[in-house]
């Protein structure tokens, strides 16, 4: 665990537009870890990580590309969406577990890759593998971790399933390592990321902190659909592409035998003005409705809440990523990961029996569950 240093008491945090949902911090000390009793919601985690790291490290989870529009529309999309709840139904009997590439998970929620976890806790990743273990849910690790490859596979249970992440980068040599590396350890799957070609996005809230451009030139810029066929044959773990933001490059994943892809804006922190999971997920199922029926689909995007997971599921996502409130919990270590996976676990729980519906099976691409017409009017605009 890490301890900050006591200062100055009384704490008012600027909560960036985060609902309020009546978390007092008044009494909480600056730099001081609140009480974990204090978390009741995802976003409490993001409040309380801002209270406790450095404001460089803070900033280097939170920080979105550019005017940060893709972000806020991540945050915010979720209020032009409804819930349809159906009553005269027989809840008394929940069934929240689900399969990912045919492995079993108690839950349609993953901790997805975020770098660097050592900025939040000295046990880095290792918590996040072990409270996912616990539960039951899936964790993929980024190739960017505090924690090596094989440390954290050795942190998780026997019986656990992970999947990895990994860049594709400009070094063959280097990127023919890295899938050894993770095959060796035991991951069942590899979320390849490929919306980063070249560069990383212009984060101006990071580079306050640091005074440096945030760029990367390790990821490979000439990157194409025969390379992405290519690098198949570099494994035998099935490849998952990560950060696919269009309908045309979903249908080309699908035509190349992908046996899933991965809906993700890189949480607005890559090409800023770029659409949310919700639109990508409409614009799919408008275009190129097959692509659900013939491969899994996952996605992630300022999910904060179980209510989003169901919006997700109901457009055709098979699971849903977390992204920053993993991180965020982690102040707490594995103790903050665990009460992060229950609170969400619970609400899905509570959410499905409000909506009269027992098995989130049944959720999964059942539009009847959601109302999206104003996201529709919004982004197909009116014919």
């Amino acid at each position: 665990m890490i301890f900050f240093p006591r200062s100055c008491l009384s704490v008012e945090i600027d909560r960036e537009g985060l609902p309020d949902t009546g978390l007092n911090t008044t009494d909480w000390e600056t730099g001081v870890l609140p009480p974990l009793e204090d978390m009741w919601e995802l976003n409490d985690f993001q409040i309380a990580a801002k209270n406790v790291l450095g404001a460089r490290w803070y900033a280097s989870y939170r920080t979105a590309a550019l005017d940060q529009i893709t972000y806020e529309a991540n945050m915010n999309i979720w209020k032009k969406v409804r819930l349809n709840g159906y009553t005269f139904r027989d809840v008394s009997n929940v069934n929240l577990n689900t399969t990912i590439l045919g492995y079993n998970f108690t839950v349609p929620f993953f901790i997805a890759p975020a770098a660097y976890a050592g900025h939040t806790n000295t046990s880095a990743e290792l918590s996040l593998a072990k409270a996912a273990g616990k539960l039951g849910a899936l964790y993929a690790p980024s190739i960017e971790s505090t924690k090596t490859i094989e440390e954290i596979a050795d942190a998780g249970f026997a019986n656990q399933t992970m999947f990895h992440q990994e860049y594709v980068w400009s070094n063959r040599t280097l990127l023919i390592d890295d899938l050894s590396r993770i095959e060796a350890a035991g991951y069942k799957a590899i979320f390849l990321t490929v919306d980063n070609t070249g560069v990383n996005g212009i984060r101006v809230q990071a580079m306050r902190q640091t005074g440096e451009l945030d760029s990367d030139s390790g990821h490979s810029a000439s990157f194409t659909l025969e390379t992405l066929a290519e690098i198949r044959n570099l494994t035998t773990l099935p490849i998952v592409p990560k950060g696919i933001k269009t309908a045309a490059d979903a249908k080309s994943c699908l035509d190349l035998g992908f046996p899933a892809i991965y809906i993700s804006n890189h949480g607005g922190r890559v090409l800023d003005g770029v659409p949310t999971a919700v639109e990508i997920l409409l614009d799919i199922r408008k275009q190129y409705p097959e692509v659900f029926e013939q491969m899994e689909v996952y996605a992630d995007g300022g999910v904060r809440s179980a209510n989003h997971i169901i919006t997700l599921l109901a457009l055709g996502a098979k699971a849903v990523g977390l992204g920053r409130s993993p991180m965020f919990a982690n102040i707490y270590g594995e103790d903050g990961v665990d009460r992060m996976l229950t609170l969400l676990q619970a609400e899905l729980q509570t959410s499905l029996q409000l909506m009269g519906e027992a098995n989130v099976q049944n959720v999964i691409g059942n539009t009847t569950y959601i109302n999206t017409k104003q996201v529709e009017a919004d982004y197909f605009g009116v014919n």
